[in-house]
């Protein structure tokens, strides 16, 4: 048998207005086959089975803001979760505890003065393309950026092993498209880790 004290039952609620109920997730993941939940947001009259989620047990709850206790019954054992915050109550229980806040939205007038700086005058003169700008042929891609890790032999002393990239290599990415019977493009790219070099292909 289980008892805890009033002193965090209720809390704070007006008179003569309904509380807000906020949707609440309760978390269990410490094991055990079946998961319980009692709580003094109905003053322990009730136990709750929780859900298996995963090799977690999840209950979600609609309760008004407040300051509750709670406890959970793991494969019939009383327990709380060491992970959470807890109290003892008045029978010198150890329960966990759990505040319930009402959701209030910002207030986005407040973050006006985190808004970028207006473009200056000169860039909003610059004239809109023309016509003949589109025409033009694009500029020439450097040679040195067509290369791959993958598409520079191996060194003959050791087969497996990828040779070492230039740094141009790095930190760019490579796209070669394949032919139309095989729709597919690959994507390389090669980062370097201290004197370690990572290539992924995609």
């Amino acid at each position: 048998m289980h008892s805890s004290g009033c002193a965090t039952r209720c809390c704070c609620r007006r008179w003569g207005a309904q509380p807000k109920l906020v949707p609440t997730v309760i978390v269990w993941a410490h094991g055990g086959n079946h998961v319980e939940l009692e709580g003094s947001f109905d003053s322990w009259t009730q136990r709750y089975t929780m859900q298996r989620s995963g090799k977690d047990f999840t209950l979600v709850k609609l309760l008004p803001p407040g300051v509750y206790q709670y406890k959970f019954i793991v494969d019939g054992q009383w327990r709380h979760d060491p992970n959470l915050t807890s109290m003892y109550d008045d029978m010198g229980n150890i329960n966990n505890v759990l505040e319930v806040q009402e959701y209030v939205p910002e207030n986005l007038e407040s973050l006006v003065g985190f808004d970028p700086p207006p473009s200056p005058p000169s860039r909003r003169a610059t004239p809109p393309p023309a016509t003949e700008d589109f025409l033009k042929e694009p500029p020439v891609m450097p040679p040195q950026l067509q290369l791959s890790l993958l598409n520079v032999p191996p060194a003959m002393d050791a087969i497996a092993a990828l040779p070492r990239p230039q740094h141009v290599i790095l930190n760019h990415i490579y796209l070669q498209r394949m032919t139309t019977s095989t729709q597919a493009m690959v994507v390389g790219t090669t980062h370097r880790y201290r004197s370690k070099y990572v290539t992924t292909v995609m």
